[in-house]
């Protein structure tokens, strides 16, 4: 196999387990009484996950997903890699969100959900949901 294929490859099982992990985010959040408003909203400033609406708190709810591949317990898990880069970004993420017309007046949170993967498993073998993950800065 070169390089260029085996490079190919990895992107691909990559994105295959992103996606993965946003479908199973999304199956959860679902499961817990939200409503899937958008998946992968692009935005000028970056892209939201998922949005969602919470009913049960009144509020719009944006997902940030973290999928990881954990062979070993010394694997990093994948809510590790929020850092406070990322956090800024989604805090300015949910600044753009909540100047939309059909958000205003809303209360926004940002929510983290980390999928983990074993192996070259197609399954989760953890789901953990942080609500409110991200505070105010």
């Amino acid at each position: 196999m070169s390089l260029l294929d085996a490079l190919r490859w990895r992107l691909t099982r990559k994105k295959s387990i992103w996606v993965l992990g946003e479908d199973a985010a999304a199956k959860l959040m679902k499961q817990r009484g939200c409503t899937i408003l958008a998946r992968n909203l692009r935005l000028t400033m970056g892209e939201i996950d998922i949005l969602c609406f919470d009913p049960k708190t009144d509020c719009i709810v944006i997902v940030e997903v973290k999928a990881r591949m954990r062979k070993s317990d010394a694997t990093p898990m994948p809510e590790a890699s929020i850092t406070a880069v990322k956090k800024r970004k989604l805090r300015t993420l949910t600044k753009a969100i909540s100047t939309r017309t059909q958000y205003r007046n809303k209360r926004i949170r940002i929510d983290v959900v980390a999928v983990e993967f074993a192996g070259d498993q197609r399954t989760p073998r953890s789901i953990r949901h942080y609500e409110s993950a991200v505070g105010d800065g």
